[in-house]
C-alpha cells in the first residue's frame, strides 16, 4: 500500500490532467493514510499537482495538513494561494489567521484590485475564521434568500434595495453575479456589466457613491425572473 500511495502521489504531477485527476480520486478513496506522503511531496510539485493536493487535504479534513496549506499561501501561483485560503477556511484552521492576514497585506501592497479572486478568497477566509467582521446591515441580512458555506444570496428582484442599503452603511459594492436556481442545481447566468474598477485613491465617500451608481445601472439590465438570485461582493473601508 505504501508503494501504491507513493506512485499515486507522483501521478498528481503528471503532464496529463486526466491522469492527475484519476490519481487524486484514488488517493481520496484510500483515506487518511495518504496525508503524510502527500504533505512531503507537495513542495516539489508543480501548480496542478498542488491544486490536486489541496483538494485531497480538504477531502480528508485532516488538521495535520495545516502547515502545508499555510505554506502554500506563499506559492508563486495565484490559484494555489487562493485554493489554499479556501481550504483553510472550510477546514476551520484558525491557526492560519496570521498567515492569511499577511497574505492579504501583501496583495494590498502590490495594488491588486480588491475584486480579484485572490483577495476575495482571503477576505472570505478571514471572515469565516472570525478574524474579519463583515458589515452586514439589518435590511441586507433580512433579504437573504439562501446561504452556503461561503456566500449569501439575494433575490435579483431585491438587488436594488441591497445595493442601496450597503451604500447607506458606507460599503463599496465591488460587483454582483447572477445565478439561476433550478431543480438540478444553481448555474451562473450572464448579465450586462459596465466597465468599472475600484480606485483605492478615491476618497471613501466618493468611492461608495460611484460604486452604488454603477451597480444600480447594471441592475437595469437584469431580466425579471423569480428563480434568479445574486451574489454580491462588497468591502468596508478597513479592507483597503
Amino acid at each position: 500500500m505504501t508503494e501504491d500511495i507513493a506512485r499515486l502521489v507522483e501521478l498528481l504531477d503528471d503532464d496529463s490532467d486526466d491522469i492527475a485527476e484519476g490519481a487524486m480520486q484514488e488517493l481520496m478513496a484510500i483515506g487518511p493514510g495518504v496525508a503524510g506522503p502527500l504533505a512531503a511531496a507537495v513542495p516539489r510539485m508543480r501548480r496542478y499537482g498542488q491544486l490536486c493536493a489541496i483538494e485531497i487535504f480538504e477531502h480528508l479534513g485532516d488538521a495535520g495538513s495545516a502547515p502545508v496549506l499555510i505554506g502554500l499561501l506563499d506559492s508563486e501561483h495565484e490559484t494555489v494561494r487562493e485554493w489554499s485560503a479556501d481550504a483553510l477556511a472550510r477546514m476551520g484552521i484558525e491557526a492560519a489567521v496570521p498567515a492569511l492576514r499577511a497574505a492579504y497585506r501583501r496583495l494590498r501592497a502590490t495594488g491588486t484590485p480588491p475584486d480579484f479572486t485572490e483577495p476575495v478568497a482571503l477576505r472570505r477566509a478571514l471572515t469565516v475564521l472570525g478574524a474579519r467582521r463583515q458589515v452586514l446591515p439589518p435590511l441586507t441580512a433580512s433579504l437573504q434568500v439562501s446561504t452556503g458555506p461561503w456566500d449569501a444570496m439575494w433575490s435579483a428582484a431585491r438587488l436594488d434595495a441591497v445595493i442601496n442599503d450597503l451604500a447607506e452603511h458606507n460599503q463599496v459594492v465591488l460587483y454582483f453575479s447572477l445565478w439561476t436556481v433550478t431543480d438540478t442545481g444553481t448555474y451562473g447566468t450572464h448579465h450586462e456589466t459596465l466597465s468599472r474598477e475600484f480606485d483605492p485613491h478615491t476618497p471613501w465617500p466618493q468611492a461608495v457613491a460611484i460604486a452604488r451608481e454603477m451597480a444600480l445601472l447594471e441592475t437595469a439590465f437584469i431580466p425579471a425572473r423569480e428563480n434568479l438570485v445574486a451574489l454580491v461582493e462588497w468591502i468596508d473601508e478597513s479592507d483597503v
